[in-house]
């Protein structure tokens, strides 16, 4: 039985509520932006090309960094706001009713307000819920258990310092003991480099200094950054199939990409279905 259980972030725990183009548009259609219907698309396209052209949104260790998009809080804290601007810039070019030269004369505060939005400015609505978040409905009650039967809990996240305060806006960071929240912007890696799954085991193993790497469970949708990443660092992969793929057709995804599948991979449709693999106290 495996003694730690961590997860990937969106995809996972929780997903975009809706469309991330009618998010998008509740604060740029305020500003008279038009987004088209290619918008999510290359929204995919856009924000996989500048993760790596700028890995760890501008803060990563592993390649070359001129830091042209670091960003610091006024308390020095790391921030990924002006990695997203230049995104929002990007897709608003291939994707919206905007000039090259109108797009240049959108004041910052238009993006800070849709950053600010997809983090903690939820304005009225209750702890538990998010207007742009929502967590899968199995969430909870697997993390109930998980957290009864004594498992340590953690995520590990290609995300930013919004991570945290998402996680508690949806009421799911008590589960996860702050210490084990691991996100690339953070540790300056991004999955599936294996410093970010040593960052997130150092910090487990404060918590039990007995763990072993194979006692690990790491839960994720992404055959690479999740699969082929948690498995190369030694943890037990687990795919969460939430497409409900066939295994020919999920198997046929690692031959697609030249992966070879993990020996050990568990692939589920349901996170209540980690229960199974769990230390029991």
């Amino acid at each position: 039985m495996h003694k730690a259980i961590i997860f990937d972030a969106t995809g996972t725990l929780f997903k975009v509520r809706g469309t991330i183009s009618g998010n998008y548009n509740k604060v740029f259609y305020q500003h008279g932006i038009k987004l088209n219907k290619d918008f999510d698309n290359n929204f995919l396209k856009h924000f996989s090309k500048l993760s790596n052209e700028y890995p760890s949104y501008g803060f990563s260790l592993d390649d070359n960094n001129d830091g042209k998009y670091k960003s610091l809080t006024p308390n020095g804290e790391k921030n990924a706001f002006l990695w997203w601007s230049k995104l929002m810039k990007n897709l608003l070019a291939s994707s919206s009713n905007l000039t090259n030269e109108q797009i240049e004369q959108i004041p910052l505060s238009t993006y800070k307000e849709l950053y600010n939005k997809f983090g903690m400015d939820v304005g009225e609505i209750k702890i538990g819920q998010h207007n742009f978040w929502e967590v899968y409905p199995e969430v909870k009650p697997t993390l109930n258990k998980l957290k009864e039967d004594g498992c340590y809990l953690g995520v590990i996240s290609n995300f930013d310092e919004r991570l945290t305060p998402i996680l508690k806006q949806l009421d799911i960071d008590n589960y996860f003991q702050q210490i084990n929240v691991t996100t690339s912007i953070d540790c300056g890696y991004q999955k599936p480099h294996e410093r970010i799954f040593q960052h997130s085991f150092d910090k487990l193993l404060t918590l039990d200094p007995s763990l072993k790497k194979e006692e690990v469970i790491y839960v994720g949708d992404n055959i690479k950054k999740d699969v082929i990443g948690s498995n190369d660092f030694g943890f037990t992969p687990c795919l969460i199939n939430r497409k409900d793929l066939t295994n020919d057709d999920i198997f046929s995804q690692f031959k697609e990409n030249s992966l070879l599948v993990p020996q050990k991979l568990i692939i589920i449709k349901s996170l209540f279905e980690t229960l199974s693999y769990a230390k029991k106290n």
